[in-house]
């Protein structure tokens, strides 16, 4: 009995610190997902055409994530319609008279602590729809896609709002 001590012990402490150790390398069902969108460059026209592209991929992608019962489903249908969001965003910056395009592609980065109301998601990676306006050199915006944080006001300006939010303030 001696002699199997030892080893079961090695085997019941790896198993304990490979269990303590947090694994982000996947995407739990709650983590949500963003919408980053990177201007062309800091000018102010390239600013300007981030915030109208940005009002078009936000009104294209809310029914179409609205019906998405888990994060798995709107993760799909953001991964499905990648190109449709990167076709919408080049014919913006077309109709707003931009000649450089629209890069749309899914993608897993790191992203600052951010909070939306009395929702807080720390720093660290979340997938997200990247879409890059020209070299997507300049300052960035970004939201959540899924759970919906992305709402526009009676103004036009955006509220974040959040259904899940919502219902835990209920209980």
């Amino acid at each position: 009995m001696k002699k199997y001590f030892l080893p079961v012990l090695l085997i019941v402490l790896c198993l304990v610190s490979v269990t303590a150790i947090p694994f982000t390398g996947c995407a739990s069902d709650d983590s949500p997902i963003r919408i980053h969108i990177r201007a062309n460059s800091d000018s102010d026209q390239d600013q300007a055409v981030k915030y109208v592209v940005r009002d078009q991929i936000v009104n294209y992608l809310t029914p179409l994530l609205s019906g998405a019962r888990s994060r798995n489903e709107a993760f799909r249908l953001v991964r499905s319609h990648t190109d449709e969001a990167e076709d919408l965003a080049a014919y913006v910056l077309s109709s707003c008279g931009f000649d450089y395009g629209a890069t749309a592609y899914v993608s897993r980065e790191h992203f600052p602590d951010r909070s939306y109301g009395d929702v807080f998601y720390p720093a660290g990676m979340y997938d997200a729809i990247i879409i890059e306006l020209g070299s997507g050199s300049g300052a960035n915006w970004w939201c959540v896609a899924y759970p919906p944080l992305c709402f526009y006001g009676e103004d036009g300006s955006i509220e974040y709002a959040s259904i899940i939010a919502e219902l835990l303030s209920r209980l």
